[in-house]
């Protein structure tokens, strides 16, 4: 019943739309270049990709069954392959409706059931144009997975085994660097993240668990937030590199935190890139609190020694596969490393920007001969922890 109700609804704000296309108005339309839909397992996101920014009316945030944004007052046209309706049933979202025209536009979403949503923009930059977002909270989906996560914590202290938590960089609309014939850094990142986490979990004692398994958004602070509640051991972020000069760039180069910055202005510039991350998915800055970070030194030291000590064991492993080169253990000040729970690092794999290396990251056996050398890593890692333990040179990992 209701399925052919919001159907009839739809039908009526199709046949109320501007009757004239945006190419007869005196004014130069505004474009719409694309419209899309990401899913992950806490809300979906809609979003509206715009050739410049847009002056929309809507509600910022609300309890509500559909959401309704305007713009109003100035031509939109919607490109050729920007459907009328957009048709989601994901159990969050059912469909958005677009209407454009010379007078404007209307964009109605319509909600599987009554939904706490939210509706930002995002600017242009870093390769992405204007957009708009709807994002829709699945119900209990927050409850849900501070479950899932208490599980995974209460599961590791019974089976006493060592959870490291793989992250899978970037995600959703947030692309993260574009390699030759449209290679895109979140597929290959999530690609070896899963692979790395099969290889894995073939370790006695070891469990793998990704803070991202399929293609959606993460604010960086939520995925080391994820390690934190599931008792994580290890923090591990993959990414791809890329150099501003196209195919110059070539290697592997591992990461871990750097309080003072970064050691070159190469290596700030990649923090900064990857640190863009949360300004390319909608989440505001966030200052720290200088006071925690002054209770927190100890260990917040201790946990860096252990990462310096997990960077240099992984890089050996990938260094063991002559096609990519070292580029040496580096540090810089990246958001998704400042965790003091555990060590953290990040693993630039190669090149996204080089046309060879990209090859390689875009192939299957590739990705998982990388996976099996951070994994073997991994497992060197907790050998040479433990023999340290014993010489009092460091804490349990």
């Amino acid at each position: 019943m209701r399925s052919h109700l919001a159907g009839s609804l739809i039908g009526i704000l199709l046949s109320l739309g501007p009757a004239r296309s945006g190419a007869e108005g005196s004014r130069a339309a505004v474009s719409l270049l694309a419209v899309r839909s990401w899913a992950s397992p806490t809300a979906t996101r809609v979003v509206m990709e715009f050739s410049a920014a847009v002056a929309r009316v809507a509600p910022d945030s609300g309890v509500s069954r559909t959401v309704l944004v305007t713009v109003p007052g100035e031509p939109v046209a919607r490109a050729a392959n920007v459907p009328e309706v957009l048709r989601v049933g994901d159990g969050v979202v059912d469909s958005l409706v677009l209407v454009t025209g010379v007078d404007g536009a209307r964009f109605h979403a319509w909600l599987a059931d009554s939904t706490r949503f939210r509706v930002f923009d995002l600017a242009a930059g870093k390769g992405e144009p204007y957009r708009v977002v709807i994002e829709a909270v699945r119900p209990g989906a927050l409850a849900a997975e501070a479950r899932r996560l208490e599980g995974i914590a209460t599961r590791k202290k019974r089976d006493r085994v060592r959870i490291v938590a793989v992250d899978a960089g970037h995600g959703g609309e947030d692309k993260g660097a574009r390699g030759p014939r449209g290679v895109l850094e979140k597929n290959v990142t999530l690609a070896i993240a899963g692979a790395l986490a099969e290889e894995l979990n073939h370790i006695p004692g070891v469990r793998a668990v990704l803070t991202r398994d399929g293609d959606y958004f993460i604010p960086l602070r939520d995925r080391y937030h994820l390690a934190e509640k599931m008792k994580a051991d290890l923090f591990i972020s993959i990414h791809a590199n890329s150099s501003r000069r196209r195919g110059r760039g070539s290697g592997t180069e591992v990461y871990f935190l750097s309080l003072r910055g970064a050691g070159d202005q190469a290596d700030a510039d990649l923090a900064d890139l990857e640190n863009a991350a949360d300004l390319v998915g909608g989440v505001p800055d966030q200052t720290e609190d200088h006071l925690v970070n002054i209770l927190y030194d100890v260990k917040r030291t201790s946990a860096l020694q252990q990462s310096q000590l997990l960077a240099e064991t992984l890089l050996d492993h990938v260094a063991s596969d002559r096609r990519l080169e070292s580029r040496g253990v580096k540090q810089a000040g990246f958001v998704v490393l400042k965790s003091v729970e555990f060590p953290s690092v990040l693993v630039e794999t190669a090149f996204i920007n080089n046309p060879s290396e990209a090859r390689l990251l875009n192939n299957r056996a590739f990705q998982k001969s990388m996976a099996h050398q951070l994994a073997a890593g991994v497992q060197s890692y907790f050998e040479r922890a433990r023999i340290d333990l014993m010489k009092g040179d460091a804490t349990t990992p």
